[in-house]
């Protein structure tokens, strides 16, 4: 059955769907697994920053004191100058940390940082090595003066809602980049491939959605499905099976035939 376009009325009958590929895709290169890992990292990387910005620029903003001493500290001369301004911040983010969590840090610590009593809190810091961790799925913050680590949950770092955002943020990112980019994300444009439909339609949101979604079911399988992309006939992974979709290379300076 025909629509008034002419086209094959999928969903609406048996059709040849399964076995259906546009014969213009047919002799293209398909993108080698190192060049969709190559992709895939790049992506992830973009989308760590931008979530670490988000996050850095909720917590600058939220606090004014410390865009003052972020200012003064990159504002003063290399030197006695800015050793002093770094410790003002040093202080001034500690203070931040103390007010949001009470609780976390230990007497006599907690003491030199709501008493403003410097040369303690410079003694103390030092004489642990206090190195700073983002743990931003933690719901809490632990400190651990022995070994000198601090982490920082989302009871101190605000900006970030969890397993939950992060996952919502990871599908949005494909989804609406890989639709709006013409079956490209900014990791699949610096690889130079290309995501298409093997009917040789364009990529719809719908379909980037379910591809993107399909992620899930290729993880869900201890990550095979993502691997079968080294053995399928046509390097098609799970979630390029369920979009109906290849991953081809392009040409550089190629026009955008999907």
């Amino acid at each position: 059955m025909k629509g008034k376009d002419g086209k094959i009325s999928r969903r609406r009958v048996v059709t040849d769907e399964t076995m259906f590929l546009d014969p213009g895709l047919l002799g293209k290169p398909l993108a080698s697994p190192a060049r969709r890992g190559a992709a895939y990292l790049a992506d992830l990387i973009i989308i760590l920053l931008f979530v670490l910005s988000g996050v850095a620029a909720v917590n600058i903003f939220r606090e004014p004191e410390l865009i003052n001493a972020c200012a003064d500290y990159f504002g003063a001369e290399p030197g006695p100058a800015r050793e002093a301004a770094g410790r003002r911040l040093n202080a001034r983010l500690y203070g931040i940390i103390n007010e949001r969590n009470p609780k976390l840090f230990p007497p006599e610590m907690k003491a030199a940082i709501q008493e403003r009593d410097e040369s303690a809190f410079d003694a103390y810091v030092s004489s642990h090595h206090i190195n700073i961790f983002l743990e931003l799925d933690a719901r809490k913050s632990t400190f651990d003066g022995e070994a000198g680590i601090l982490r920082l949950g989302s009871d101190v770092i605000t900006g970030f809602g969890g397993f939950a955002t992060g996952v919502s943020f990871f599908i949005a990112y494909f989804t609406i980049l890989t639709w709006g980019m013409g079956g490209r994300t900014p990791g699949k444009a610096i690889a130079g491939i290309r995501v298409s439909r093997l009917d040789g339609r364009r990529l719809n949101l719908w379909d980037s959605f379910g591809r993107s979604g399909g992620y899930a079911a290729s993880a869900a399988t201890g990550f095979i499905g993502f691997l079968e992309i080294f053995w399928h006939p046509n390097r098609q992974a799970i979630h390029d099976r369920i979009a109906g979709t290849v991953v081809t290379r392009e040409k550089r300076g190629a026009p955008n035939a999907s």
